[in-house]
């Protein structure tokens, strides 16, 4: 029984101290200060190292590839460079060949340099000879300077003409763009340009349409203006005609006040006139002026309309009237009524003829006075134009 116990206790023990390890040796190097390897150390150390490894290789890579690079243009330019130097060597005219070697130096042959300078023995001079010929040989070295100097010389000039065209070619540009800014700047201010043009394109169609606008309100203007005068002419006739009854009824009647004011023709009878105080019968007087003005009315009666108005002064009913007449308003009434019975059972035409009563609310004189009040009991009849009255 103590066996079966011991043994997986041994085991427990064994695994926590695999599992416990670390955490112990970090605890230890906290408290002593003991650099103790741990595995989570020794791990982080071989990642590090992997880091760099990795680094490393790809450093490697990088100048691997640069060298492989520089390589590849040496070898084309040395290709190059062979394929040139057989060119000179090959494929030169041999009338070039002899043109050379005439003009050469005798310092850079030696005395056989004498010997090329000869005219008379050239041309058997430059007739091929046998290979490794000493005098081939120096002919080659010779030409092959020569034809260096000849690339030398043609390389400046090449040089020097690449660099005026290069300065030509710098100038033009600069022309150009002087130029192009200049055009920018016309095209700008011709952008400018239309932009004024359409802005006063559209303020004109603007204008246009107000003139059009104006126009329209002018011609309705001038319409009402002719249709205006055209009623004026009309309402001058009118006028001309109120004057003509004006007189007619003047010369007929004589004591009649008569007076043309707002277009219309105002003929005022005095109430004592007409009428007895406090009534609104017609009395004889009052008959035979109406019987006068009667067919002066109505030979103009179609061109006119008849208004009656009645007024009073501000003195109270008399007690003995009140029974008929609540106020002077409606005695004032029943007086203009009295007068349009009269004028349509002469026979002026009931729809031309209209009466109304003002009582005391519109005097034309102080009433303070017997002859304000005299002047304040009256009957106006007003003859307007039908023209007047539309």
């Amino acid at each position: 029984m103590k066996k079966i116990i011991v043994v997986p206790a041994l085991v427990v023990v064994f695994v926590l101290g695999i599992v416990m390890s670390d955490i112990i040796m970090q605890g230890i190097n906290g408290i002593l200060g003991t650099a103790i390897t741990t595995k989570a150390d020794l791990k982080k150390k071989l990642e590090d190292a992997q880091k760099k490894q990795q680094e490393t290789d790809k450093k490697v890579e990088a100048a691997d590839q640069k060298y492989r690079d520089l390589s590849t243009t040496v070898d084309k330019k040395k290709e190059n460079l062979d394929k040139l130097m057989d060119e000179l060597n090959t494929n030169v005219n041999p009338s070039l060949i002899k043109d050379i070697l005439l003009t050469t130096p005798s310092s850079e042959t030696g005395d056989k340099g004498r010997i090329f300078l000869d005219a008379s023995g050239s041309e058997t001079l430059l007739k091929p000879t046998v290979t490794g010929d000493p005098t081939v040989d120096e002919f080659k070295n010779t030409f092959n300077k020569k034809a260096k100097e000849i690339l030398d010389v043609s390389k400046d000039i090449m040089k020097n003409k690449i660099g005026q065209l290069n300065q030509e070619l710098l100038r033009i540009n600069d022309e150009l763009k002087d130029r192009n800014v200049e055009l920018i700047g016309k095209l700008r201010e011709e952008e400018k340009y239309k932009k004024k043009i359409g802005d006063l394109n559209t303020e004109l169609v603007s204008t246009n349409d107000q003139l059009n606008e104006r126009n329209e309100e002018l011609n309705a203007k001038l319409k009402e203006v002719e249709k205006y005068k055209s009623e004026l002419e009309e309402h001058k006739k009118y006028i001309n005609d109120l004057e003509g009854i004006k007189s007619d009824l003047e010369k007929t009647v004589g004591v009649l006040e008569t007076k043309i004011e707002d277009g219309r023709l105002k003929v005022s009878f005095e109430g004592d006139i007409l009428f007895e105080s406090g009534k609104h019968q017609l009395r004889a007087e009052g008959l035979e002026l109406l019987e006068k003005a009667f067919p002066i009315l109505s030979k103009n009666i179609q061109q006119h309309d008849i208004f009656i108005a009645g007024h009073t002064d501000n003195v109270p009913i008399r007690e003995d009237a009140k029974q008929r007449y609540e106020s002077n308003w409606i005695l004032s009434t029943y007086r203009a009524i009295e007068v349009v019975k009269y004028l349509v059972e002469k026979g002026l035409p009931p729809r031309s003829v209209t009466a109304a009563g003002y009582g005391e609310y519109k005097p034309v004189a102080d009433n303070s006075t017997d002859e304000g009040k005299a002047k304040n009991r009256r009957v106006e009849l007003f003859l307007i134009p039908k023209i007047i009255k539309r």
